[in-house]
């Protein structure tokens, strides 16, 4: 939502006065370019968020292989902590070893901003 500057309120007030139309709405902001509006509307749903995890999720049997990922996934991304479901604890034990290399890989590919931390929960 935009809201008028203090200049703009101050200049609208003095011209509606002279024209005697005191209580009009202020109709004169600036328009905005549609491509600033998005990035501030997804981020307000938190549906980027949703993008990166889906990305994440595509990504995810390339990154560890087809076997672990047959047994394991992402759960969700969280301040830039990306949460794992794992079916088995030997699997657990292995993505525990790997953790590092993992981490690597995922912040090569969807930068180091976007995945900070991985943690993993059985489920």
């Amino acid at each position: 939502m935009r809201y008028a500057t203090r200049q703009q309120r101050l200049r609208h007030d003095l011209i509606t006065k002279w024209r005697g139309l005191e209580g009009e709405p202020l109709n004169e902001l600036p328009t905005l370019d549609v491509g600033h509006l998005i990035p501030s509307i997804l981020k307000e749903w938190k549906l980027d968020e949703q993008l990166r995890e889906d990305d994440v999720a595509a990504a995810w049997q390339v990154i560890v292989g087809e076997f672990i990922s047959r047994h394991t996934a992402p759960d969700g991304i969280k301040r830039g902590v990306l949460t794992l479901r794992v079916l088995q604890p030997a699997i657990h034990h292995t993505l525990m070893m790997e953790k590092g290399a993992i981490l690597r890989k995922l912040q090569e590919r969807f930068g180091s901003g976007t995945i900070r931390d991985i943690r993993f929960r059985h489920g």
